[in-house]
């Protein structure tokens, strides 16, 4: 067992602070939107003397026979700490198979590993989970299309657009949810509309009103948010035809492969299969491919799937690629059967191997854990987070 530092990302859309207060770094007005714990190629946390990257690479064993076995020999899940200020991109992530087949067919293209618009920029999947630790909005999944209709009339009553009257028109003929994602996202004007809109007022609706179905919140509410955040961008539209909730402190949501989601905002721990690849269709300055989101994307209604913890107190993703262990007042071993990852965000842990490795965790600390270390005897106060596979 030993220490790791996480690398930050500065993503236009991070808090100001929240990961800043939590790990340490000065509060200046810099973003921090995301800080990576893991060993991707991209953003390996650094160690004593190199990174977690090269470890991995030079001592295979610690990884353990089984996830040898099934991921070869890299680490494969990435534990970030995740503060939204603003909306992130509507994306989705590609399947094993579509990944393996985007990653060689632009190296067959002979595409950068940085150019920036490289979609796949590794071979994997990229499934993954959020745990709430504060008030953490998001969008996920499709709603039915009778609810994004609903939505769209009630807009229209209060426009007359026949951009809007395009968009409903789709819903009501084959393929609704693949067609009115592709005529908002490609066809002309509907930015322009989704500030139209965002300006308008709409009469209030009893808690029943077909609109409502599968959002916490008035989805013209969402409209308004989302388009505050990126003006002028058809995201905002297809933010009306996503699932939209809230997590409270300590649920969960899971993401699979193929799920069209934005997160809103909020401060959130996020687990993942170890992979970087996105595809992105609106709510953002990054590359933006469509045609690609569009053929990775699932088109059915999908309510959000959320996550409790099994009997081992472990909230599991959709693959098995990662399991997320949260801990408050402890004293107790946990089983650990392969490599893990631990990080305090509150309070204080003192951890103890099977092979009498020891460590205290103090706010913002974090540890790699071999699997050739054994189970793992915790002992504590606050919130420690243990992630492994």
């Amino acid at each position: 067992m030993f220490e790791i530092r996480g690398t930050v990302q500065d993503y236009a859309w991070g808090n100001t602070q929240g990961i800043q207060q939590i790990v340490g770094i000065p509060v200046d007005g810099t973003p921090a939107a995301e800080y990576w714990l893991g060993a991707h190629p991209k953003a390996p946390s650094p160690t004593a003397d190199s990174t977690l990257l090269e470890h991995v690479s030079a001592h295979p064993e610690h990884l353990g026979e089984e996830a040898r076995h099934t991921y070869g020999d890299r680490l494969p899940f990435l534990l970030k700490i995740l503060s939204a200020r603003t909306a992130l991109s509507i994306q989705a992530h590609p399947t094993l198979d579509q990944a393996r087949a985007g990653y060689e067919r632009e190296n067959a293209e002979g595409i950068s590993m940085n150019a920036p618009h490289r979609n796949y920029k590794d071979a994997w999947h990229k499934p993954e989970m959020m745990y709430a630790l504060t008030p953490f909005d998001a969008l996920c999944g499709f709603r039915s299309p009778h609810a994004t209709k609903a939505t769209l009339e009630r807009l229209d009553t209060a426009s007359g657009s026949p951009l809007l009257a395009r968009a409903i028109e789709t819903l009501d003929g084959p393929d609704p949810l693949q067609t009115t994602l592709s005529t908002i996202l490609t066809e002309p004007g509907y930015g322009e509309l989704a500030d139209q809109l965002a300006e308008l007022t709409y009469e209030p609706v009893d808690a029943h009103h077909p609109s409502l179905e599968g959002s916490a919140q008035d989805p013209v509410t969402t409209l308004k948010r989302v388009n505050t955040d990126f003006p002028t961008d058809p995201g905002a539209l297809v933010a009306l035809m996503l699932n939209m909730l809230t997590l409270n402190p300590g649920e969960a949501i899971a993401l699979n492969a193929g799920i069209l989601h934005a997160y809103l905002g909020g401060l959130g721990i996020e687990i993942m299969a170890s992979s970087d690849n996105v595809l992105r269709g609106g709510l953002t300055s990054k590359h933006i491919d469509i045609d690609e989101l569009k053929a990775v994307v699932t088109y059915e209604p999908t309510a959000p799937d959320r996550v409790n913890a099994d009997e081992g107190q472990w909230f599991k993703g959709a693959t098995d690629d990662f399991k997320l262990m949260p801990l408050t007042s402890a004293d107790t071993t946990v089983e650990l059967d392969g490599p893990a990852i631990a990080l305090c965000v509150e309070g204080a842990y003192a951890l103890t191997t099977e092979t009498q490795d020891s460590a205290t965790l103090n706010t913002g600390e974090s540890v790699f854990i071999p699997a050739t270390d054994g189970n793992l005897k915790v002992r504590g106060d606050g919130k420690l987070f243990i992630a492994s596979v």
